[in-house]
């Protein structure tokens, strides 16, 4: 499915088009003079798996990871 927008629109709206755009969509990009211009990603998009991957390497919370070590029945 396509979205027309106008040109103020997309150029506020570029991240949003852009990932629009990433995810498959075309985005139409309509201006004053009624010209139209078609917006969409060469080739394809990252893959969930390489966005999670991204995601996780960039949390950095400060803490260690909890392990289970010293919980249930086998408790040391």
């Amino acid at each position: 499915m396509a979205t027309t927008i106008t040109t103020r629109e997309f150029i506020r709206h570029f991240a949003r088009m852009k990932k629009a755009a990433a995810n498959g969509e075309e985005v139409i990009v309509r201006d004053r003079q009624d010209q139209t211009f078609v917006f969409r990603a060469n080739g394809a998009g990252p893959s969930l798996g390489n966005q999670l991957s991204d995601l996780r390497g960039s949390l950095h919370t400060g803490k260690r990871v909890k392990t289970l070590d010293g919980f249930g029945r086998n408790r040391t």
